[in-house]
């Protein structure tokens, strides 16, 4: 397992980072938990990590597939470094945004549990965006001597860090100072996480092509 400690803290940080940046999944988390409550916004966080899920193990399908090809894995890995110069660009010049909405109040609102879960399920899975990154994530981690058991370590990782994540936003969303922080500091650490992620992809195109 120490063999691949490398890039497993590759994907873990990038994939962490990508986390810390307010998408469209960011947004209904914020929303249903400042609307309906915590609970219902574990729940909508329940829904996007299943549906991360999804793509996580069609994402590791596809890799598996091509890593024994590795002119096609090499360039995939080199386009899925790009997208990470592309992902961290767009956040190093993000502008900052009024996360939540001060003039609007309403009420809370008790709803089937079913549909806090597809709103967040549909939220993830409908996003293009959630299956690029993935694949770009396992073509960067995973070598063709990579074994199975790593590779679902992998997948398990991902799946726990975005379900305890978005569960962690929820707590923080309905907390009265965490919402300041948020709102103060969210523009600062997209464009840390820029940097950074800009960097991973930069040194992944070098370590490729020499």
């Amino acid at each position: 397992m120490e063999i691949y400690f490398t890039d497993f803290l590759t994907l873990a940080l990038a994939h962490f980072l990508a986390l810390l940046s307010p998408g469209v999944d960011f947004f209904i988390i914020l929303s249903n938990s400042s609307k309906y409550g915590r609970y219902e916004g574990v729940l909508t966080s329940v829904g996007i990590a299943f549906a991360n899920l999804f793509y996580i193990l069609l994402a590791l399908f596809g890799i598996s597939l091509i890593k024994d090809n590795q002119t096609i894995f090499t360039l995939i890995k080199l386009l899925g470094s790009i997208y990470l110069l592309y992902i961290g660009f767009l956040l190093i010049t993000s502008k900052k945004r009024e996360l939540f909405n001060k003039k609007t109040t309403i009420s809370k609102k008790r709803k089937a549990l079913v549909k806090f879960f597809s709103m967040g399920f549909l939220s993830a899975i409908l996003n293009p965006k959630n299956s690029i990154f993935y694949f770009t994530m396992f073509s960067i981690s995973i070598k063709s001597t990579t074994p199975v058991f790593v590779q679902s370590f992998y997948a398990l990782w991902m799946f726990f860090a975005v379900l305890l994540w978005d569960i962690f936003v929820v707590y923080l969303v309905t907390n009265k100072k965490s919402k300041l922080f948020l709102e103060n500091y969210s523009n600062l650490i997209e464009k840390i996480s820029g940097v950074i992620l800009f960097t991973i992809g930069f040194l992944i195109i070098l370590e490729t092509l020499i």
